[in-house]
């Protein structure tokens, strides 16, 4: 059996979850917005007269009322009318696809860790002698044992800090990996892709879905290309607007899935072992 089936297949099923949440998602928004505008046509109900509207209801928590009852203030409020409400499912579809889309790139990141910890604890031979002994004489082992991969993990995180470290030492491992990376049937640049889901994963995270213009200053101009082109959006004074779809997240969720079976596949072939899951994914 290939050990390195565990992180390909616990990829797969993450990645699988959160496209079967967005697909939800998307259906159900817009069977919605289907069935009221129906509903709204056949009682001649004008669409002006839709509202909606929330407010953040907040304490003032020094404050100690006499009667002991908590007052609550509103802090602000939120509101939608006519088409407005409408065009908040557009809304709710980009920030969740935004969000699938980070959240695929957390998934990935998971797997880089784990199936380079589970490669090195099966071939303990190729981690560089002098990496291990300055892990283990740094104290970062904590007394785990070499058997476990739980002490791969931690020597993997100690020394390839982030994506680009890790993908460098898997490409060191087994070159094969960077030829997948240029020379593929999606006719994509994954690694220059991959730049392009990390800074979208930190906007989404860090700056309200806008893509600085200072942080883009060194960019290719085929990164630029692939950024407008694999994520919707728009180009405003701060930088790039993401605007982005439920198409976008859905393929971003497929080149994932395919970056990393290009990944298991190499370091299995590289090893001797049964790479060949897919077939027997869909005899399942």
């Amino acid at each position: 059996m290939n050990p390195l089936n565990k992180p390909i297949y616990d990829l797969f099923y993450h990645l699988n979850t959160l496209n079967g949440l967005l697909f939800t998602l998307d259906n159900q928004l817009n069977n919605f917005e289907k069935l009221y505008r129906e509903a709204i046509s056949k009682k001649s109900f004008d669409v002006s007269s839709i509202f909606s509207g929330a407010s953040l209801a907040i304490r003032d928590i020094t404050e100690w009322p006499k009667d002991g009852w908590a007052r609550y203030y509103p802090s602000g409020n939120f509101s939608s009318k006519g088409e407005e409400y409408f065009e908040l499912i557009k809304v709710l579809l980009a920030r969740e696809s935004a969000w699938t889309v980070s959240q695929a790139y957390e998934a990935f990141e998971r797997f880089l860790k784990d199936i380079s910890a589970t490669f090195l604890c099966e071939n303990q031979d190729l981690a560089e002698i002098k990496n291990v002994k300055k892990f283990e004489s740094d104290k970062k082992s904590n007394n785990l044992n070499k058997t476990d991969t739980v002490f791969w993990r931690t020597y993997v995180d100690y020394h390839y800090k982030n994506n680009s470290e890790k993908l460098q030492f898997l490409r060191k491992l087994c070159p094969d990996i960077s030829k997948g990376e240029i020379q593929n049937n999606r006719i994509i640049a994954l690694t220059e892709w991959f730049g392009v889901v990390e800074e979208l994963r930190h906007c989404a995270t860090h700056s309200n879905f806008i893509i600085k213009t200072n942080r883009m200053k060194n960019w290719s101009k085929t990164k630029k290309e692939k950024l407008q082109k694999y994520f919707s959006g728009n180009i405003i004074e701060e930088g790039y607007q993401l605007n982005i779809t439920s198409k976008n997240a859905t393929f971003c969720l497929e080149l994932f899935s395919e970056y990393s079976f290009q990944i298991f596949k190499s370091l299995s072939l590289f090893k001797g072992y049964d790479w060949n899951i897919l077939n027997k994914q869909k005899e399942k």
